[in-house]
């Protein structure tokens, strides 16, 4: 277990987590792209994946690969979704970087504030956030090649 202080530290900064996630990518993305991400519908994914990064800190070493596995998940169904109405590799790519970079500011003022941290727990924390931001990345990649995967399979199977 990471540390259920920096669970609990998470779970209670949940609207700073998404108002600095959505400002880290401001001006880094497509403007219609960014202007989705802030609505109820795109919240509500950053919600459940940091309710996944909650839960990681929280579980045993040996239960964070089924978080990582549903992270990953999660955040390929949502690329899959939003590569079909028209967004792009980098922009989602983007979006997740910046999810994880909300997260580790969050451990990183946590820490601070109650300098009581030791280094270890600091160095367990970034590695499982790094971790589940990389499962977010290679989510959103799967998602948006799985989307042009489908479309070329729709296209091929067309009547002429």
């Amino acid at each position: 277990m990471i540390s259920l202080t920096l669970a609990n530290a998470l779970r209670e900064n949940h609207e700073e987590i998404l108002q600095l996630w959505l400002k880290s990518f401001h001006g880094h993305v497509a403007e219609d792209y960014e202007q989705m991400l802030n609505t109820p519908m795109g919240r509500a994914v950053a919600t459940s994946l940091l309710n996944l990064a909650v839960e990681m800190m929280g579980v045993e070493d040996y239960e964070q690969r089924d978080i990582l596995h549903r992270a990953r998940d999660a955040a390929q169904d949502d690329a899959f979704r939003r590569t079909a109405v028209g967004f792009c590799l980098p922009d989602l790519v983007t979006n997740a970087m910046a999810f994880r970079a909300a997260l580790e500011e969050t451990v990183f003022n946590c820490i601070e504030a109650n300098s009581s941290g030791d280094a270890a727990e600091l160095r367990k924390a970034i590695m499982a956030l790094n971790r589940f931001g990389d499962a977010l990345i290679a989510g959103q990649v799967a998602g948006c090649f799985a989307f042009h995967k489908f479309r070329e399979n729709e296209a091929d199977n067309r009547p002429v």
